[in-house]
């Protein structure tokens, strides 16, 4: 019998009592799919190893900056490769979480209580009630999830509404039958018609963000972290505002 697995998930056997044409058809899908996940691991571990090269450089660099004796002469051109040398950082830390929340191979296992990993994430912003408050019940436990991928991304999803939206950005928390239901809702303009579905794009980025400090990844992360943990990501508009909506199912 042949088998195959793709995201984690295993599929049935196909038997030897299949037609000919099918057997072949299966073989051959699993070459594939065996071959893409090898590239994907692949891949991993050689962006794992650019990590590695670029940010001892990096760091490098800031350090030498930093050492630099300091004058009015040179103290805007020390400031601005400190700045540069950080946002690369962030451009190699970003492109990481990207690839690591769609790896095919992720552990999923374990349960995490979502809402206490939402008010977790939304503290480290620390900003006023005002302005970023959570509604949650007392408890929301999902199941075979590993917690570092729901921090990252209730974090990016409220990131991403405090620097591209207005506030109040309002973070609800619920269970809707047999998933759980994440909305994350701000006062902005909100997205372009047909805007939505490039934004979930690596490196893209909207007409109004770009201004702001970015790299264009976050959302890109969220919708890989949502896919990989079998749920839905969906951009609302209504009369009162911005709102993105994810659901993730509570037992996989």
């Amino acid at each position: 019998s042949l088998r195959w697995k793709e995201f984690g998930r295993s599929w049935p056997p196909m038997t030897r009592r299949a037609p000919p044409e099918l057997v072949e058809m299966d073989a051959a899908y699993t070459q594939l799919a065996q071959r893409l996940q090898r590239n994907e691991r692949e891949r991993a571990l050689l962006l794992a190893g650019i990590s590695h090269d670029l940010r001892s450089p990096l760091a490098r660099i800031r350090l030498a900056a930093e050492l630099l004796p300091e004058s009015a002469d040179n103290r805007d051109d020390v400031a601005s490769i400190t700045r540069n040398v950080d946002h690369a950082d962030q451009l190699i830390a970003s492109f990481l979480e990207f690839v690591r929340a769609s790896a095919p191979d992720l552990e999923l296992q374990g349960s995490v209580d979502l809402v206490a990993t939402t008010r977790q994430a939304a503290s480290r912003f620390e900003r006023r009630h005002q302005d970023l408050a959570v509604h949650a019940p007392a408890s929301l436990v999902l199941h075979r999830v590993p917690a570092l991928l729901l921090d990252r991304l209730v974090a990016n999803l409220v990131d991403n509404a405090l620097k591209h939206g207005a506030p109040p950005v309002v973070v609800k928390l619920w269970a809707d039958g047999d998933a759980a239901v994440l909305t994350v809702s701000d006062a902005g303009p909100g997205l372009p018609p047909a805007g939505a579905s490039a934004l979930v794009e690596a490196f893209a980025r909207g007409d109004a963000s770009r201004s702001v400090a970015g790299v264009g990844l976050g959302l890109a992360i969220a919708q890989q972290i949502v896919l990989r943990l079998g749920g839905t990501l969906a951009f609302e508009r209504d009369s009162a505002g911005h709102r993105v909506r994810v659901r993730l199912p509570l037992v996989r």
